[in-house]
């Protein structure tokens, strides 16, 4: 009687998981995706990486303005109570942060070479002296030429070329005394440039 229990125990199992499984229908379809869990807390902070290299000593904000001499009319007026010829160049560039803290070189291109202005030449003989520079004021370059005789206007064939370097940089105090324009001057000089020079005060600027 005892296996019979045991035989019908098993017979019984048997047929509930047969049952079990004649149940199970095929795979139904993936339901839609949960919602986004909050984010976790963040990690440790990672170890501070080396320190780099110090960068290279920034240089002032540099504008040039390039005029042709074919691009020049001259006329007829005066410079400190002299006669001289004279063209002005309209140019927004020239702002007050230029006027106020900083500074206009010129230069002059007289058959492919560079001049700085103010420029000044004699006669062979001495006897008739030439002149040519430039000023500015807000918004306005002018260049002045004359000679000891008068009036003097510059030939396009000769005078290529005229540039004109604005420098400013009203971030670094300079001596106290001295004008912005000054210490620009000074700091140039100071490393080794020679403003004489166009393509060396270009190459400083990195403007070549």
């Amino acid at each position: 009687m005892k296996n019979a229990i045991v035989k019908f125990r098993s017979l019984f199992l048997m047929i509930a998981l047969a049952g079990l499984f004649a149940c199970e229908g095929p795979e139904g379809p993936m339901g839609p995706a949960g919602q986004k869990g909050d984010t976790g807390p963040a990690g440790p902070a990672g170890p501070t990486g080396q320190t780099g290299q110090a960068g290279k000593d920034g240089n002032a904000n540099v504008t040039v303005i390039s005029l042709l001499g074919e691009d020049v009319t001259w006329l007829e007026g005066e410079y400190l109570r002299r006669p001289a010829s004279f063209y002005s160049l309209e140019d927004e560039a020239v702002n007050e942060d230029i006027i106020d803290h900083g500074i206009v070189l010129g230069y002059c291109n007289i058959l492919g070479n560079w001049y700085v202005m103010p420029l000044t030449w004699e006669d062979e003989d001495g006897g008739e002296r030439q002149y040519v520079l430039h000023t500015y004021s807000l918004n306005t370059i002018t260049l002045f030429a004359y000679q000891t005789s008068g009036f003097m206007e510059l030939d396009a064939d000769v005078f290529l070329e005229y540039r004109f370097m604005l420098i400013t940089d009203n971030t670094v105090l300079g001596k106290k005394g001295l004008s912005a324009k000054d210490n620009i001057l000074m700091k140039l000089k100071d490393d080794g440039v020679d403003i004489n020079n166009y393509n060396e005060v270009a190459d400083y600027f990195g403007l070549n």
